[in-house]
């Protein structure tokens, strides 16, 4: 990463650069300055404090602030006279990274940490294979080409291992193709939600919508040259493996045409959140009018001026509600449970240009940003208020004195934006620990268009849906034009789209009987060589994005792959004995978090009340088991 100085800063004025600095995030200011300066003593006399839900998170005064922007002035004007720094030291940037947030680590966190800021584009998690024995016809056969399949495909292809990707979808892009609902947007913190070796520092908003998204995912294919190992409106139907050569075979559905495919790996990257889910009530199917769910929205059909009815209040819904709102001639929402919402004050708000130019111009800003997005959401962030402590006596709508400080900071977010209307506020009010279920991120549009007076949230169970609407429990009939299922998906139903035969014919999903479960979310025994990202138990509450989970998983499998190539391994599988005593340990990690609670129902759960997304851990515990595998984990046919 090379920075010309005086081609970058003598494009713009004095005012121009102090301008931009009143947009500067400080902490990632303070950070950067250790490349202008060489040191880090700027930090003696200005140091951040993250304080987590403060309402000045990073715990500076204003006169701090425009300290730290002075000193940064006065580094970038010497860089403007043609001052030469050496790099800083490593020990520096190890400094750095513990001041950024003015909180101290435990030295066990440094790896995981310094390989996250990235700072000179190590990429250290990538695997390096030695493919100079690996057969001529080796392949991979990776499922899907959303986010996890794109990461699968980039590494497979710096290692120069032969791939095919499966795309059942016209297009690339997974969610971010299927999802076109109004508003649809990410809900991680969007300078974390990008691959690690294709960082993007100039997102248009802090939490960007699913057209910046997919023109992003896009152009990794684009820019890493996948697209020609693409096959579109590809289904696959079954995969069927042999013992006898250690291969699969994917019996494939191309434009409707059979056809069937091998490879000695599988790397299914089909996700979680893909197959709706629709209300489990009397009459789904029966409405006369337009109906669809926002998963497969159906913008063929003009909401202006019509009576709309949205079953349904989660992720989805909380963000479209507020688009379509305005438009409606009356909206009805109808809620079985609120969802906490989580005051997120930039949601919806764009980058300054000031704030672009400096992620894109100031050395390392960006990456140090990054960093302290990550500092803060995965190391610890919210996720000890989420732990159960056993001895905990409170309400039974909490699970530990932190959860209940919690609570009672979203309640009094609640009150605020609801004002006056006590009704709303009961309403809005869940009856279960936060997280629980999902956390919706809101910045007040949801409230505000609930109290819109064309809009009417609705609380009564619903009893059955009939030709005309929606009949509820207290024998209302509420009319409407149009009916949408914002009633999110059939997130437990791993791989239910196709039949996945593995030894002696064992069918996965007959193996899991509704009740998936993997080894470190990535395999499963008597199933060789076949891989899962974004399996049962890597899902996240709170945290990053998702992306760094697949991002370890990714690491763990080619560390497998490259067993395979660099040994000449036939086949490697999980131990059951390992995988069962490692899910025992995720099932009791599980139990003792807000969503594990027993009182608590949600798609966390499947139907046996068992958590079969989310990952219980830190995140370093997950990046910790995924490091490499090990020999003692597996089950290994060599020859």
């Amino acid at each position: 990463m090379a920075y010309d100085w005086r081609n970058t800063l003598a494009e713009v004025s004095d005012a121009q650069l102090r301008a931009a600095l009143e947009h500067a995030h400080i902490p990632a200011l303070l950070a950067s300055m250790l490349h202008l300066t060489g040191n880090a003593n700027h930090f003696d006399r200005v140091q951040p404090r993250f304080e987590l839900m403060a309402e000045e998170p990073d715990g500076l005064t204003d006169e701090q602030r425009a300290l730290a922007r002075e000193m940064a002035y006065a580094a970038l004007a010497r860089c403007r006279a043609g001052e030469e720094l050496a790099p800083p030291p490593e020990a520096e940037i190890e400094i750095t990274m513990q001041r950024i947030t003015g909180e101290d680590f435990a030295p066990h966190l440094l790896p995981m940490l310094r390989e996250e800021l990235n700072l000179f584009g190590e990429d250290s998690r990538r695997v390096r294979i030695d493919t100079q024995s690996m057969g001529e016809d080796f392949r991979v056969l990776i499922i899907g080409s959303g986010m996890s399949g794109i990461v699968a495909a980039v590494r497979l292809q710096q290692e120069g291992i032969p791939f095919l990707i499966l795309e059942k979808n016209p297009e690339i892009g997974g969610t971010w193709f299927e999802n076109t609902y109004p508003g649809c947007q990410v809900d991680s913190a969007n300078h974390l939600y990008n691959y690690i070796f294709a960082q993007n520092s100039q997102w248009p908003n802090h939490f960007s919508g699913r057209r910046e998204l997919f023109k992003y995912f896009a152009g990794v294919v684009d820019r890493f040259g996948l697209r020609k190992h693409v096959r579109l409106n590809c289904q696959v139907q079954r995969a069927d493996y042999d013992e006898a050569t250690g291969r699969w075979t994917l019996t494939v559905a191309q434009d409707g045409l059979p056809e069937r495919l091998r490879g000695n790996a599988v790397i299914s990257a089909v996700g979680q959140l893909n197959i709706p889910r629709y209300p489990d009530v009397e009459g789904v199917g029966r409405f006369a009018g337009a109906s669809f769910h926002s998963a497969r929205w159906e913008h063929r059909h003009d909401l202006s001026g019509k009576r709309v009815g949205v079953i349904g209040t989660g992720c989805s819904a909380v963000q479209f509600i507020p688009e379509i709102a305005p438009g409606c001639a009356r909206l009805t929402v109808f809620q079985r449970s609120p969802p906490w919402l989580m005051p997120v004050e930039e949601y919806h708000a764009p980058m300054a240009d000031e704030e672009l130019w400096l992620l894109r111009e100031l050395p390392y800003y960006a990456r140090w940003y990054r960093f302290f997005l990550f500092r803060t959401r995965a190391v610890d962030g919210e996720l000890p208020l989420l732990y159960a402590d056993p001895h905990w006596d409170g309400p039974a709508n909490t699970v530990s004195e932190g959860n209940q400080l919690l609570r009672d900071a979203l309640i009094e977010s609640l009150a605020e934006q609801t004002g006056d209307d006590s009704g709303l506020l009961a309403q809005l009010v869940p009856d279960y620990p936060p997280g629980g279920k999902r956390p919706v991120l809101d910045d007040g549009s949801y409230i505000s268009a609930l109290r819109r007076d064309n809009v009417s949230l609705v609380t009564d169970p619903i009893d059955r849906i009939v030709e005309q609407g929606i009949v509820t429990a207290d024998g209302r009939l509420h009319e409407f034009d149009v009916l949408i299922y914002g009633t999110g998906f059939a997130a437990d139903q791993f791989l239910v789209t196709m039949q996945v035969f593995g030894r002696n014919g064992r069918e996965l999903a007959a193996s899991w009987d509704g009740d998936a479960r993997a080894y470190k979310g990535v395999m499963v025994p008597e199933f060789p060589n076949f891989y899962t990202l974004y399996g049962p138990n890597t899902n996240i509450v709170v945290g990053s994005s998702i992306v760094f989970f697949v991002e370890c998983q990714l690491r763990y499998i080619c560390g497998c792959l490259k067993m395979q190539v660099e040994e000449g391994c036939r086949a490697l599988e999980c131990r059951a004995d390992v995988m069962d005593a490692y899910n025992r340990r995720i099932d009791t990690l599980n139990r003792q978090r807000a969503w594990g609670a027993a009182r608590v129902s949600s798609w966390y759960k499947n139907k046996r009340g068992r958590v079969t997304q989310n990952w219980p851990g830190t995140h370093w515990e997950y990046w910790q088991q995924m490091r490499q595998p090990g020999a003692e984990e597996l089950l290994i046919e060599r020859g």
